[in-house]
């Protein structure tokens, strides 16, 4: 099943490496029924660099309450954790 724009979203992950960051967000995806559609993962020395593409059909909350519960996980594990809907970047290769 293919997700529909309106419903993808990039979230995108940085910070010092260490045990349970990945846990840590993807665990807040299943508890919210928000599905991993696509992951790239890279780590340069002692830092994390994850982008990933997830389908927020099923969520119950608004955006902006992602946002901010991304931010608050990103806090929790010591990375910066950002959202931003993947229609804005469809658009801006359309211009």
């Amino acid at each position: 099943m293919t997700a529909n724009i309106n419903t993808k979203i990039v979230v995108t992950l940085v910070g010092k490496d260490h045990a349970g960051i990945i846990a840590a967000v993807c665990s807040y995806f299943a508890e919210n029924d928000i599905n991993i559609l696509d992951l790239s993962m890279t780590t340069v020395d002692e830092f994390i660099n994850m982008m990933m593409i997830v389908d927020v059909a099923k969520y119950k909350k608004t955006f902006p309450g992602l946002v901010n519960d991304l931010d608050a996980v990103g806090e929790r594990v010591g990375c910066k954790v950002t959202a931003q809907k993947a229609e804005i970047f469809d658009m801006m290769h359309r211009i």
